[in-house]
């Protein structure tokens, strides 16, 4: 699907996502000015709710008219932490992002409410405390016109192909080929999208 045409922007209803209000619009330049490591392209809003942790030298690129709903936590911690999202990315409430390193969300992309997205974890040898050991650390990729239902789990590590779908509840704990569709706890292939 070479340049879509993104029509749900026209849709006149108040309680949906994709409404955009002037008041939106200048939220979103107010929490900017208070961080200057967030980059967003024209359009896009982000709810005066959202929490933003940046540690010194991470970074947020936000691509055109995307929408991050309200309560999502972003936690960029060190060593290098950089975000990535293309262009019309929806990302639903209560999300929580958390980031040592990379993680990128291609464009069209629609994440439901509640999901986690991690590119790390701790380690847990016996011969230290889990609280004293580095985390072990691994990009994350999720491509173009995904689909990633409410209260779903990416691990790190994951690449996540072209329009997928993820179910709802699901634990990803291997890459998902684009166009199919995977779901459960760990996610497994369920059928291929038509």
């Amino acid at each position: 699907m070479k340049n879509p045409i993104v029509k749900r922007f026209n849709v006149k209803d108040k309680a949906s996502s994709y409404n955009r209000t002037k008041i939106d619009v200048l939220l979103t330049k107010l929490k900017l000015l208070f961080n200057r490591n967030i980059f967003i392209q024209k359009g896009t809003v982000i709810k005066w709710s959202n929490e933003f942790k940046l540690t010194d030298g991470a970074r947020i690129e936000i691509g055109k008219n995307c929408t991050l709903k309200e309560n999502s936590y972003f936690l960029l911690t060190k060593p290098n932490p950089f975000l990535k999202l293309g262009d019309y990315v929806g990302i639903g409430r209560n999300c929580c992002f958390s980031i040592k390193d990379y993680l990128e969300i291609g464009s069209y992309t629609r994440i439901g409410a509640n999901v986690t997205i991690l590119d790390q974890d701790h380690k847990f040898k016996r011969d230290d405390l889990i609280m004293n050991q580095h985390a072990d650390i691994q990009k994350v990729k999720i491509g173009k016109d995904v689909w990633i239902g409410a209260n779903a789990i990416v691990l790190k590590g994951i690449t996540i192909g072209d329009g997928a779908i993820l179910g709802a509840g699901s634990i990803v704990t291997r890459d998902i080929p684009p166009y199919e569709i995977w779901a459960g706890v760990p996610a497994k292939f369920i059928k291929e999208r038509v």
